[in-house]
């Protein structure tokens, strides 16, 4: 008789369900990091904007402030 190898289904359930739970824990870390960048980001980018109105400005009226930027 041909024994045949492989993982009985006990087995498999058992590991998906430790994949279930470490995923669990660690979903809620990824996701706070990621919203964490994209404040960041956004951030950065509106100090961009309001860097280049403030250049903008200044090249119109053609007027030298010195120090803001």
């Amino acid at each position: 008789m041909k024994r045949q190898k492989g993982f009985t289904l006990a087995e498999v359930l058992i590991t998906l369900g430790i994949i279930g739970v470490v995923a669990a824990m660690t979903l809620p870390t990824l996701i706070s990091n990621y919203q964490k960048v994209v404040l960041k980001t956004q951030y950065k980018k509106g100090v961009s904007i309001l860097a280049n109105a403030i250049q903008m400005e200044m090249a119109k009226n053609e007027t030298i402030y010195a120090g803001i930027l």
